[in-house]
């Protein structure tokens, strides 16, 4: 797979406040073929341009910045489906997950690569981990090893899928001389064995790692110096009057010669040199320029939710995600919702506090000012707890947001721990982006799981003669009212702090009963405060409102069906529905059921679809496969 580039220009958006100029151009009129199966060294100063182009070449140009030119593979335009299937790439970052081992790291990147059922990944792992001379630490956990043996993981991940072509950005940086050698030596056997092209930027190698490279790039304040073949490069210089000292390397050299940035004056002849060399190397890779200047990048990722990505993420999730001091966190904010909720709740459950009852509904409906408590409180006179009975589960229902508002607040961060690898991963197509939400979906309802399920032991005991049947499904489909508000508040951004003092606040509007919508709106309604109703409405589109509304009215319809004086008398009945009504319509006077539900269910998609959309605008690679438009 040949590799070339013509007439490449790169502006990145300044970030440096002591210039003024909008844009800072790190790569100009760039050149270079690389031809297949070559080990490519990319070298020049610090500042010269060498991370800008090598991302050039892999695609990684970040949003906002000024492109021009043309990249070709074997002679044709890159497009993402096969470039990405085609190539390998490992930055100078290593975004990896610290309690994996390497073992599994480089396993977990074959699951999700490999698609071909009859592969035996176990032993395609292992025999590249020997080929990398990092089988003996296969056990190790990833934050125990050096920089040099993550550089190796990080190699043996993108060799998983055998592509034709890997970059790599400094992979030498931090290494002595004698690694750095070892290593790239290592590559060129990788090239040979594995018939693939090797580019990789390197500041300053010796003379023995200088000597294994087979083609050389040599950038200087963003222009080409040289392109070709590194044994060529010395005697190339020399024909432009450039020659090292007796006693100097020509790496060194080279480091010397290239540093011609204006702070730079100890050489200035050089300069004017390096401005042929520079003007000789465009003429020979001349192209005429009709290209336009793009700004745009491609936005290329999948949302197809994968069943084998998922569950491979969620075994993957157990192992990183998953921890002691999150359980123990969670079982404290858990356990105080949950004895919060019996302090508030439980003792409307009990026989003797029918009077209780009679008071909080009266509390409740006091503002409605019509006849309908009125002619309540005359039945219960009559009938006693018969009547109090039918709306003991609705009231009680109503103080459900209390268990679950700080319950889930630990996940709120779920997703900026791993916001670098997930992008990196999300760059190669390793799996779509409804994979990954959906399995961080099922792990946090998997996780909390358990919690509600002990809730619902210990609340059949202390109360389970007079807790409703209803209750125990509330507790458990909880979680799906809860969780995706969560995460999407931990999708919008990095900053979990954040984030955290954001849902802290949102979940007091959580924990508050719907009856508390229901009064505030038909108070600003008679009180004529527009902008107030307005807010409430706002207030209103959380599915924690809905769900809570929902298990109140779902409580309230299944005790009026096995109440045999409901049955008896219509006007009881009318009367109760009317009460029960003033406890969930939080948007108009009467709502229904399945209105209800129908905004529990419109407003958690919403939910969800926001998050997705939240996660792509973060997690997405910055990748641009077309330089010109």
């Amino acid at each position: 797979m040949n590799l070339e580039w013509k007439n490449v220009d790169i502006e990145l958006v300044n970030k440096n406040k002591n210039r003024r100029e909008k844009y800072v151009r790190l790569i100009t009129n760039a050149n270079g073929i690389v031809k297949s199966g070559s080990l490519c060294a990319i070298m020049g100063p610090s500042g010269s341009g060498k991370t800008t182009l090598i991302k050039g070449l892999v695609g990684r140009i970040p949003s906002g910045a000024k492109t021009k030119g043309d990249i070709l593979v074997n002679g044709k335009a890159r497009d993402y489906e096969n470039w990405c299937k085609n190539i390998g790439y490992v930055d100078q970052d290593d975004c990896i997950y610290e309690k994996l081992t390497v073992l599994e790291t480089v396993t977990y990147a074959a699951r999700f690569r490999l698609k071909e059922q009859n592969i035996n990944i176990l032993k395609k792992v292992e025999d590249l981990l020997d080929e990398l001379d990092i089988l003996d630490i296969s056990g190790s956990r990833m934050d125990s090893i050096s920089g040099g043996e993550r550089k190796r993981v990080m190699i043996a991940i993108e060799l998983i899928t055998e592509p034709n072509i890997l970059f790599m950005d400094e992979p030498t940086s931090g290494l002595d001389s004698s690694t750095a050698f070892n290593f790239v030596k290592l590559m060129q056997t990788l090239s040979i064995t594995h018939k693939m092209t090797v580019i990789f930027t390197i500041h300053q190698p010796s003379v023995e790692t200088f000597s294994i490279f087979d083609q050389l790039i040599l950038l200087s304040d963003s222009h080409t110096v040289f392109s070709g073949q590194a044994e060529n490069a010395e005697e190339y210089f020399e024909s432009y009057g450039l020659k090292k000292r007796e006693l100097s390397t020509f790496p060194d050299f080279l480091a010397e010669v290239l540093k011609v940035k204006h702070k730079y004056r100890e050489l200035p002849e050089h300069q004017a040199i390096l401005t042929k060399m520079i003007n000789d190397v465009e003429i020979k890779y001349h192209v005429p320029e009709n290209m336009a200047i793009s700004d745009q990048n491609e936005i290329a990722m999948s949302y197809i939710p994968n069943k084998r990505h998922i569950m491979i993420l969620l075994n993957r999730k157990y192992k990183t995600n998953f921890s002691i001091s999150k359980v123990l966190f969670s079982l404290v904010i858990i356990g105080l919702s949950f004895y919060s909720f019996i302090l508030t709740a439980f003792g409307l459950l009990e026989k003797e506090n029918s009077p209780k009852i009679i008071t909080t509904y009266f509390i409740i409906n006091q503002a409605v000012h019509d006849e309908t408590f009125f002619k309540f409180a005359n039945f219960v006179q009559i009938y006693g707890d018969k009547v109090s009975a039918v709306l003991k589960p609705s009231i009680f229902m109503q103080f459900l947001g209390i268990l679950f508002a700080y319950s889930m607040i630990a996940s709120t961060g779920v997703f900026s721990f791993e916001y670098k690898m997930v992008k990196r991963e999300l760059g190669v197509a390793t799996y779509s982006i409804g994979s990954y939400y959906f399995a961080t979906f099922l792990f946090e309802i998997f996780f909390y799981l358990p919690f509600f399920i002990l809730i619902n032991i210990i609340s059949a005991i202390l109360q389970g003669s007079l807790i409703p049947w209803e209750f125990y499904l509330f507790v458990i489909f909880g979680l799906l009212a809860f969780i995706p508000v969560i995460l999407f508040f931990g999708s919008l951004t990095k900053r979990t702090k954040t984030i955290y003092v954001i849902v802290s606040f949102l979940a007091l509007t959580w924990a508050v009963p719907p009856v508390f919508y229901v009064r505030s709106r038909r108070f600003f309604t008679d009180q004529n405060c527009y902008p107030n109703i307005f807010f409430m409405l706002i207030g209103s589109i959380f599915p924690p409102l809905h769900f809570k509304a929902l298990c109140v009215a779902l409580s309230y319809k299944f005790s009026s069906q096995s109440s045999d004086i409901l049955k008896e008398n219509d006007s009881i009945r009318s009367t109760c529905d009317q009460l029960s009504a003033n406890l969930y319509s939080y948007l108009y006077n009467s709502m229904a059921i399945w209105q209800i539900l129908l905004l529990f269910v419109i407003t958690t998609v919403f939910y969800v679809v926001f998050a997705l959309v939240a996660l792509t605008l973060r997690l997405k690679p910055e990748q641009r496969f077309k330089l010109s438009k």
